[in-house]
């Protein structure tokens, strides 16, 4: 599994949270089972353009799901949540086909 982090978002409690759900297989991971991160990767910056090539280098890596961070996930009352995360779901979503994406917005629950 890979992570799309937010460069903005400096505190990497965020990563730390994500990557020991996957380690338990936890929260939205829950149906994955326990499973390893190959890595994370920042967007390359607002709005996201890039955000499907340096994804493709999360896949290079061995990941065959990719998940956006919790840090661009949260709620939208959140001051930390990626006003571009819809269009970059969807566009994840769209060019990888073969590469299942995990929206992390109902929790990481770790």
């Amino acid at each position: 599994m890979g992570f799309i982090v937010c460069p903005q978002c400096g505190d990497m409690t965020w990563e730390t949270k994500d990557f020991v759900a996957v380690q338990k297989g936890a929260g939205v991971f829950r149906d994955l089972g326990p499973a390893a991160v190959v890595g994370c990767i920042a967007c390359a910056g607002c709005p996201g353009k890039r955000v499907v090539d340096r994804a493709k280098l999360l896949i290079k890596c061995g990941a065959d799901i990719i998940a956006m961070s919790s840090c661009m996930s949260s709620t939208d009352s959140d001051e930390n949540a990626c006003p571009y995360y819809e269009r970059i779901l969807e566009e994840l979503s769209k060019q990888l086909r073969s590469t299942i994406i995990i929206d992390c917005r109902n929790g990481v629950g770790a």
